[in-house]
């Protein structure tokens, strides 16, 4: 009989791969099994192994939410995002739809100025001044340019020299605790307004929000906040009973991020610097009632928001030539970073080998010092990516046997039969698809092994049946 030809061999195993991996770019591959041991008898029934594939190699999705990794897993990351920022406004999958009648609006928090940088500007030029100042370094602190949104010179300061670096990376490191204090603050600014104590008012309201994180053109990030006003058991619970008005949420909102300050870890020198958030504050009263398309007045829609949070969550620094790990400022200038960048990370290796307190800013150079995670939420806010993943496992292995309006707060994996116990056992064996050659001997030596294991069990039925 003719042997297979390698190459057929190879692009059967490369196709199968794919298929398997739900064309993600960089999937995972490993090779194990996953058995139900039968804790009585001690029997072991093989639920799936993977040398049951084409190749013997399982595929798993890399699940990289960056468009510029893998757009496949970066679309289905951003799918799910959506769902859970929009069941959060207008309810869905076990969250009432009478969340849509609650105080909420959506907050916008900056930072502040750290210099003067190049800018879009709405209708006119970049930064404008009739009496042409200039720096103590010899540079020009006005620029009469008309910049593109592409313009690689938008978010690049004006004088380097003057740019206040370090105190960038501290607020970018102190970033998430700024957050966190501006929710403490939000919460007692409240229960003023309500005329209660904060612990009545947690007793009887719960401040729920989802959190975007977006990195400007200057490479300091944002915060876009969805904060809605729930009764004291969330979502599920009714909404809050105090006499609380989404007006009194944003006038409590604008309290908070002007009140709300941090004092920073000391640095190497002796440097400490009083923190907050910049002075350009947007909060937009969220209504399902809203123009879906365009903004109308303060007013926004639900779906525009989230479809608004979710675009920005497939990307990071990508912008300022980063993409991965960063471990120094050189090997930011060979990945390609901007000269602003360059100097952030510079910064930020300075001061993470020289001040105590600051040694985590070595592990996020690509991310320019923040440290924090581009979408959190509050516990009870919405569904989780969980949730959300395990419906949709289940919907693949019987597509007919999910509801659309399935409660997937409630689902749960299959059980394990009573008497039986689950154990998996998988090692690392790569990334990435097997190039053409390596994947036709996958499947040759997958099939031998197959073909040796069925031999065997030919001979030991056979042994069985004599005796």
């Amino acid at each position: 009989m003719d042997q297979p030809d390698a190459g057929l061999l190879g692009r059967a195993g490369m196709g199968d791969a794919e298929k398997r991996a739900r064309g993600c770019a960089r999937p995972v591959r490993l090779r194990g099994s996953t058995a139900l041991v039968d804790t009585t008898t001690g029997e072991i029934r093989e639920v799936y192994g993977s040398a049951q594939e084409l190749d013997g190699v399982t595929y798993v999705r890399c699940g990289n939410r960056r468009a510029a990794v893998c757009p496949s897993c970066s679309q289905e990351y951003k799918g799910d995002a959506w769902h859970i920022l929009v069941c959060g406004l207008i309810g869905g999958k076990g969250i009432p739809a009478d969340v849509t009648e609650r105080p909420c609006t959506f907050v916008t928090l900056t930072a502040p100025s750290f210099g003067y940088v190049h800018g879009v500007r709405r209708g006119g030029v970049c930064r404008p001044r009739r009496d042409r100042p200039v720096c103590e370094h010899g540079r020009a602190l006005w620029c009469t340019r008309r910049h593109a949104e592409d313009d690689p010179r938008v978010g690049e300061p004006l004088c380097a020299e003057c740019y206040d670096y370090v105190a960038h990376v501290v607020w970018q490191f102190h970033a998430n605790e700024l957050w966190r204090r501006f929710l403490i603050t939000l919460q007692r600014r409240l229960a003023v307004v309500a005329g209660r104590s904060t612990v009545e008012f947690r007793d009887r309201c719960k401040v729920s929000f989802s959190k975007v994180v977006e990195f400007q053109s200057r490479a300091a990030v944002h915060f876009h906040a969805p904060i809605r006003l729930d009764g004291p058991d969330g979502p599920d619970g009714g909404p809050c009973d105090l006499p609380l008005t989404v007006t009194d949420l944003e006038a409590a909102v604008e309290h908070a991020a002007a009140q709300v300050r941090v004092t920073s870890v000391p640095l190497a020198d002796g440097t400490v610097f009083e923190l907050r958030f910049g002075t350009q504050l947007d909060a937009r009263t969220i209504r399902d009632t809203a123009d879906r398309e365009r903004q109308q007045g303060r007013q926004v829609h639900p779906e525009q928001v989230a479809a608004y949070l979710a675009k920005y969550l497939t990307k990071a620094t990508e912008d300022f030539g980063l993409n991965g790990t960063i471990r120094s400022a050189e090997h930011a200038a060979l990945a390609g970073a901007t000269c602003h960048a360059r100097r952030l990370i510079a910064t930020a290796e300075e001061i993470g080998k020289t001040a105590a307190g600051y040694e985590m800013l070595l592990r996020h150079l690509g991310t320019l010092g923040y440290r924090g995670h581009p979408l959190s939420k509050s516990r009870s806010y919405s569904v989780t990516f969980g949730q959300i993943r395990r419906a949709r496992r289940m919907h693949r292995r019987n597509p007919a046997a999910l509801d659309p309006d399935a409660d997937v707060r409630r689902l749960l994996d299959e059980p394990v039969p009573d008497g039986f116990e689950l154990v998996s056992s998988w090692v690392f064996d790569g990334l990435g698809y097997l190039d053409l050659d390596a994947s036709a001997k996958a499947v040759a030596s997958a099939c031998r092994s197959r073909t040796r294991r069925a031999q065997t069990d030919r001979q030991i039925t056979t042994r069985e049946g004599t005796t």
